[in-house]
């Protein structure tokens, strides 16, 4: 009988022994959420997958997912890092052999941003129960949540006569005459740009470049080098960007081709953000506010440097918004040199005034 029991023990702990190790072997797990670009406030689903691809039952799975601390779900989150703004996701699940279990977690995210996923703890139960093993999965998931968007009556009063200026022009010009050449169609311009012989003859969709002199166009400037500092300067930034927005949807509205240059820091952008080229289109508009969404509220160049970009890609005719988020930030001497370039008076949109009305740009002192 001693014997027996010996064996049994023995037999045990093995068995115990080597589920500990094995707890999770074959157990895979992914995340994502169930859009990539979404609007302040919506809806979303945070997509848990996770797969047992042995052919054992899995008595006890623990999940600590790092999410952003801002997901409002309808479980508070636990604390991942405090300094890093991650919250942990706790669930708990256990899997039969083979078997894929799919979870979806509403949730919502109020503020602007980039957020990241990255990952999970998962902890393996053992075959007595009384311990697990964990393991780490590391993942790298990304939510841009976009500026709000500013009212479209706003965006019109601000602007004012000036998009009047610029939709008259157009439609006095609406059919330009001069075509300088053709390139690749990148999808962010208007269709009524497509040569469709040159695409018969090239095999590829392909555009007409045409004189800029004719075709009326709008550089959108967003400065982030700002004179405003700490909390008041980060939110006059965000104003800033919900404005540019704003002036985009507006100018895709009036059906005015528009480039979109910037001195704010995206992350994630492989470039950095910086610029959208002139177009049109919804692909256009996308690009232009997933930049958006993903600034960080710093700036990658100066303002002068903006500026010195802006001039250079200004020819007669174009059409300059400055947007910018206090009223220090604005250099007569820079907007006279911009005049100069453009032979056009620019607009500038102030964040820290929005809701008043908007000065012409300031002429240099002498």
């Amino acid at each position: 009988m001693i014997a027996f029991l010996l064996m049994l023990a023995t037999v045990i702990a093995g068995a115990e022994m080597w589920s500990l190790r094995r707890a999770l072997d074959g157990v895979e797990y992914d995340v994502r959420p169930s859009k990539a670009v979404a609007e302040p406030g919506e809806k979303l689903q945070l997509v848990t997958v996770i797969t047992n691809r042995r052919r054992r039952f899995v008595p006890f799975i623990r999940l600590s997912e790092n999410v952003p601390d801002a997901m409002a779900t309808a479980n508070k989150l636990g604390v991942e890092d405090v300094k890093g703004r991650r919250g942990a996701l706790r669930s708990t699940a256990y899997m039969m052999p083979r078997q894929r279990l799919t979870r979806r977690t509403d949730f919502t995210i109020e503020a602007r941003g980039r957020y990241l996923f990255l990952g999970a703890t998962l902890e393996g139960g053992d075959f007595m129960g009384l311990s697990t093993t964990p393991r780490r999965v590391d993942l790298h998931r990304e939510l841009v949540i976009l500026p709000r968007a500013m009212d479209a009556g706003d965006v019109k009063r601000l602007m004012g006569g000036w998009m009047g200026d610029r939709s008259v022009n157009r439609f006095i010009m609406e059919d330009p005459v001069l075509t300088l050449g053709f390139r690749d169609y990148t999808g962010r311009e208007p269709m009524k740009q497509i040569s469709w012989t040159q695409t018969a003859r090239m095999d590829r969709p392909m555009v007409r470049c045409q004189d800029q002199t004719v075709e009326r166009t709008v550089t959108v400037m967003l400065n982030a080098h700002t004179f405003a500092f700490g909390t008041y300067g980060r939110l006059m930034l965000e104003k800033a960007f919900s404005l540019c927005r704003g002036v985009c949807q507006a100018l895709e509205d009036e059906r005015i081709p528009y480039a979109l240059i910037t001195n704010v820091r995206s992350l994630g952008a492989p470039d950095g953000f910086g610029e959208v080229g002139d177009g049109l289109g919804s692909a256009h508009l996308s690009t232009a506010l997933e930049g958006l969404g993903r600034a960080n509220c710093d700036h990658r160049d100066t303002l002068e440097g903006l500026f010195d970009r802006a001039i250079s890609r200004a020819n007669f005719g174009r059409g300059h918004v400055f947007i910018t988020p206090v009223k220090n930030d604005l250099r007569p001497d820079l907007m006279e040199k911009l005049r100069a370039a453009s032979g056009e008076e620019p607009l500038c949109l102030v964040a820290e005034n929005e809701t008043e009305r908007i000065e012409p740009c300031p002429s240099p002192t002498l």
